[in-house]
C-alpha cells in the first residue's frame, strides 16, 4: 500500500485486481457454475448465475445500488452481454426476482434446460424463451470478461470495483476458532 495514504495507488489497485480479484472471482464463481450447468443440478446453476450477475453489477456500479437495483442490473446486461440476445428486463424480473427470490420463473417468460444447446434462446410452443444452462453460462463468462477487461483499462471502473470491495468485501470462507 502507498505509505502516504491508506488508499492504494492506481498501480497497486490494478495489481490487486489482476492478481487477486479476477482469479478469485473465476475460481469462486465460475468454478461452481461450470460444475452445475452440465449436471442434474443445473437449476441451482441458473440461480447462481442470476446471483452472479447481481454480484458483478454491484462491482460495476461501484456505489450502493440501493434504490437503483433494477437500473444497475439491466444496464449491466445491456452493456456486457451479447447485443440483442437477451431481454434485460425479462432476466431481471424472471430470473433475479422470480427464480432467486421466489424460486419460480416469474411470468413464465423462460424455460430452463441443460445439455440442449440446439434450443438455446428459441421459443417453445407455449411461448417461453428457452435458456440452456451452458450457453447462458458462456454468455455470462463473455460478459464478465468484457467487464473485467474494461476494468483493467478504465480507472473509473477500477475505482468502482475497489470501492465496492472495500465497502462490502468478497465472497470467501472464513476461519472459525472453536473452544
Amino acid at each position: 500500500m502507498n505509505q502516504q495514504q491508506d488508499y492504494p495507488s492506481p498501480a497497486e489497485k490494478i495489481a490487486w485486481f489482476r492478481g487477486y480479484f479476477r482469479p478469485h472471482f473465476n475460481d469462486w464463481i465460475f468454478g461452481p457454475i461450470n460444475r452445475l450447468v452440465i449436471s442434474q443440478d443445473a437449476l441451482i446453476g441458473f440461480i447462481f448465475m442470476a446471483c452472479s450477475i447481481d454480484y458483478l453489477t454491484g462491482f460495476w456500479w461501484g456505489q450502493s445500488s440501493q434504490g437503483h437495483v433494477k437500473e444497475a442490473y439491466t444496464r449491466f446486461i445491456d452493456t456486457y452481454f451479447p447485443p440483442g440476445r437477451y431481454d434485460a428486463d425479462g432476466l431481471y424480473d424472471s430470473l433475479r426476482n422470480g427464480l432467486v427470490h421466489m424460486f419460480t420463473i416469474k411470468g413464465k417468460k423462460y424455460g430452463l434446460i441443460h445439455n440442449n444447446p440446439h434450443v438455446h434462446l428459441k421459443m417453445s410452443k407455449d411461448g417461453q424463451i428457452i435458456l440452456n444452462a451452458a450457453d447462458f453460462r458462456d454468455d455470462l463468462v463473455r460478459a464478465t470478461n468484457r467487464f473485467f477487461d474494461e476494468v483493467e483499462t478504465s480507472p473509473t471502473l477500477l475505482d468502482n470495483v475497489h470501492e465496492r470491495y472495500v465497502r462490502d468485501g468478497f465472497l470467501a470462507l472464513g476461519s472459525v476458532d472453536f473452544p
